[in-house]
């Protein structure tokens, strides 16, 4: 240590001291005596130098006990500090140490004890400690030393370049180091300083692990095994128990947890990577076979449980006599667990079967026959969640055939089977068997069922009232939007927009294709059908009103200065100031959207219409969000021409339904539908009368196609099934706080409903509820559950809620989260902790139960 540096820094230190009080004493350990000429060099000005001088001891004890107030004194001792026998000792106690040697620097640069155990461990890691980088590192891991093993720890951090001495984060990046081409790098350093198997020490220590330290491939096996042993118990595992150690589970679930949520979460993917080495090398797969359901449902840490859990619910829930509740307990439990996302899509798919399975059960087969109308109020509030069901079954099914994940493609093709026959056979066939026959009569002398809100009266009870009370009346005509995506449109919009949306329905005009129904939500004087040209023209006040512009210009009739517009060309094309400048006088907007229709008319992409509805939804919520944002609109009605039906497996094409079948002159027909002259008959179809004095109308009497060449035979309209002709009235609004009508929304509140009072082991479960179901005032939330201390630091992994149910069975809103205590946590039973749910996107936490801890077992020794 150079002259210049000795003096500055022996300044700043007696600057920092206060003599007033009692003095202020250094005393300067040169037990080489290697500074003892720097020493009168210095310049100190205003302090006192006192060399200890041999066979003078109690000379100098006497001058230092005196009073030495307002004194400052450096106290020069040629030997190193060590109070046994030493007649300065209480000096040495009450005043601050300094040395000018290079071993003496580097303990004050790292803020460790000056001991001979510390001082030896620095000359053994000389030069790895002369290296500025590595001081630094280890300023940065800790900030004072008091153990020897303290500082090789850190040493070992640097080496594999960890931000962290916490052990699980230590070993996780040394896993990952060696895990390439770093392997041999990682090793040669840890070698090179003498440290290598001080760490093979550590680890051994930390997991149990006997084998060598640089198999990245045995070591994560045995990591990760370790994990899972406790929870899926010893049999399961009984052939690997070579392989883990159980005693060291907490650890390693740390490990776990820590490897998980590393680099923002991107830790996953070679978490993911690592189990799947361990499921190949051992046929974990097959090994779990024997296992319970129950059990595995405890454990997460490989890919494979959930693989096990799906084929075993699968199976289940193709079966008639499956339990369907608990299928669906089952699924919904595994929504807070680490490979949910992996296997979301067979989840979804699980989740929508069984509640078709278990709708079925509940009617007992049959569907009740009643009144048009009660059969229509029994749709709209309780049987389109069957077309809901199905729909979200096969979109997941499609998106599953994308992937291959162990097999379970092929699973779920197998219960796509029963899946298909149940809705088909059973639900279309028997609903529109009850509908068709009820309503069957209004049909052939009215052309709709009696006491149902119609689509022709859209214009009067939608339209005009909200132009008279809004600045600016805004409808979405989206094309085939049946009613039972609409209905999941609008709880979209509720949740994730200020919107508040209303749901109803109106019955289509027929037949329902896209002439008829567009044609039919325009303000008109009158409305009828002819023969035209080309077959069936449907006339507004007279007027055939196809396409946008002649839309636009009937509207125009009724509503001056009103705009027609398509949504391709309304968002894709337009700039925000040119839409504002479009609608700026006008007092009625149409805005149409097609996306359905275009994907399902087409025998080349009717498989998508699906994902086609996925897609709508998310077009429609956007589109909404804009008008509220961008053109400041305060009630919207989004609406449909008709809808469709669908089915993944072509419906079925009764003998008797082709055009051969009618009796007279047919002017168009479709797959669903046909248009005769008037006075034509036919004992196959059903009848409808039609509003024109020239034209009948004719649908098939259950779901099935018209025979007919050509493509098209999933995605069918133009008939009366609910399906087709139940349309949607989704009224969007904004409402602001203490308006009338305004709905306050909530986020999904969870609680415990263990009785908890106190911890008495290291790994432990709870169930948490979702207290009511996600509707109308609640909206989804998710939330990180964990036990932490006053400050809200955990001391557990951290579990996951994804709170979005809508069950109304508080049994299917039930979460089962496991914990572990993380190892080196210190716990008393004097200090009171809790249980904290914390909202994901406002941070806010809920302290869902205070805790106590009491454990047998002390924390783990980590070896620092």
């Amino acid at each position: 240590m150079k002259r210049s540096d000795i003096q500055s820094e022996l300044i700043r230190s007696f600057g920092q001291m206060d003599p007033s009080q009692g003095g202020a004493v250094i005393v300067w350990h040169d037990p080489e005596g290697e500074f003892e000429e720097t020493l009168d060099e210095l310049e100190l000005p205003g302090i006192e130098v006192i060399r200890e001088q041999e066979n003078h001891a109690f000379e100098l004890k006497c001058t230092m006990n005196e009073d030495l107030a307002s004194r400052s004194i450096l106290l020069y001792r040629k030997r190193s500090r060590t109070l046994e026998g030493d007649w300065l000792a209480d000096i040495e106690m009450r005043a601050e140490r300094f040395s000018a040697d290079y071993a003496s620097v580097q303990l004050r640069e790292i803020n460790a004890e000056d001991t001979p155990e510390m001082r030896a461990l620095l000359a053994e890691h000389k030069a790895l400690l002369s290296k500025k980088r590595t001081v630094k590192r280890l300023c940065a891991l800790r900030a004072s030393y008091t153990d020897p093993k303290q500082v090789e720890a850190a040493l070992i951090a640097a080496i594999v370049e960890t931000d962290s001495l916490d052990p699980a984060n230590i070993l996780r990046t040394w896993l990952l180091g060696i895990e390439g081409e770093a392997c041999e790098h990682l090793t040669e350093a840890l070698e090179k300083n003498g440290l290598l198997e001080t760490f093979a020490t550590m680890i051994r220590a930390w997991t149990g692990f006997e084998g060598d330290i640089t198999d990245e491939a045995e070591l994560s096996q045995h990591i990760l095994l370790s994990c899972a042993a406790p929870r899926l118990g010893e049999t399961a595992l009984s052939s690997l128990s070579a392989r883990f150690n159980v005693n060291a589970a907490r650890f390693c679930n740390d490990l776990y947890e820590t490897w998980l949520r590393s680099n923002n979460g991107a830790g996953i993917d070679t978490l993911r990577e690592a189990c799947l080495n361990v499921e190949d090398a051992y046929a974990l797969p097959s090994l779990l076979d024997a296992a319970p359901t129950e059990t595995l449902l405890q454990c997460d840490t490989f890919p494979c449980i959930d693989a096990t859990i799906l084929e075993r619910l699968i199976a289940e829930v193709a079966q008639p006599d499956g339990d369907y509740q608990r299928i669906l307990a089952h699924a919904a439990e595994r929504r807070s667990h680490v490979w949910y996302r992996d296997f979301e899509v067979y989840y979804r798919a699980v989740t929508a079967a069984a509640h078709m399975q278990d709708m079925h059960r509940s009617c007992a087969g049959a569907i009740d026959a009643g009144t048009p109308k009660e059969i229509w109020n029994a749709y709209t509030t309780d049987l389109c969640r069957m077309d809901r069901w199905y729909r979200e079954f096969n979109e997941s099914l499609a998106a599953a055939l994308k992937r291959s994940c162990y097999g379970l493609d092929d699973a779920l093709k197998s219960c796509s089977a029963s899946i298909e026959a149940l809705y088909k056979n059973w639900f279309l066939r028997e609903l529109s068997k009850r509908w068709l026959s009820a309503c069957a009569d209004d049909l052939s002398t009215k052309g709709h069922a009696n006491g149902i809100p119609l689509q022709l009266d859209f214009d009067m009870a939608e339209v005009g009232p909200l132009t008279r009370t809004s600045k600016r009346a805004w409808v979405i005509v989206s094309d085939a939007l049946r009613y039972e995506v609409a209905q999941e449109l609008g709880e979209v919009i509720q949740h994730e927009t200020r919107c508040t949306c209303e749901l109803d329905a109106m019955q289509s005009v027929f037949p329902s294709i896209t002439k008829c129904g567009m044609s039919a939500l325009l303000p008109a004087g009158t409305f009828r059908m002819e023969q035209g040209a080309d077959g069936l023209d449907v006339l507004v006040d007279g007027s055939v009103a196809a396409g946008t512009a002649a839309r636009g210009n009937q509207l125009a009739t009724q509503y001056p200065g009103a705009v027609a517009v398509q949504y391709s060309e309304f968002i894709n094309q337009m700039t925000s100031s040119e839409r504002k400048k479009l609608v700026a006088d006008a007092p009625l907007v149409y805005i149409y959207h097609n996306t359905i229709d275009a994907m399902g008319d087409k025998p080349i992409s009717e498989a998508k219409t699906f994902e086609a509805c996925r897609d709508a939804i998310l077009e429609l919520r956007a589109l909404v969000e804009r008008l509220v944002r961008e053109q400041k609109a305060s009630n919207i009605i989004i609406t449909a021409d008709h809808g469709f039906l669908y089915t993944a497996e072509p419906l079925d094409e009764h003998e008797s339904a082709g055009i051969s079948n009618i009796d007279g002159e047919v002017v168009e027909y479709g797959r669903r539908h046909a248009v005769a002259r008037a006075g034509a008959t036919s004992q196959a179809f059903l009848e409808v009368a039609l509003p024109s004095d020239t034209l009948t109308g004719f649908c098939p009497r259950e779901c099935v196609r018209i025979k007919m060449g050509g493509g098209g035979n999933n995605f069918v309209h133009g008939g009366f099934t609910l399906q087709e002709c139940c349309v949607p009235v989704l009224r969007c609004s904004v409402k602001r706080k203490g308006a009338r009508g305004y709905v306050e929304t909530t986020p999904a509140s969870i609680s415990l409903i263990t009785e908890l009072g106190t911890i008495t082991n290291g790994m432990f479960s709870v169930d948490i509820l979702q207290d009511t179901p996600v509707g109308a005032s609640t909206s989804p939330a998710t939330y990180e559950v964990f036990v932490g201390d006053a400050a809200h630091t955990p001391i557990t992994n951290i579990a996951t809620v994804v709170a979005d149910r809508t069950d109304e069975d508080a049994r299917a809103r039930t979460s089962h989260l496991q914990f572990t205590i993380k190892p080196g946590v210190d716990t008393d039973e004097q200090t009171m902790y809790a249980l904290y749910a914390r909202d994901v996107q406002t941070k806010q936490i809920q302290n869902l139960r205070p805790l106590k801890i009491s454990i047998a077992f002390a924390p783990l020794d980590f070896g620092f």
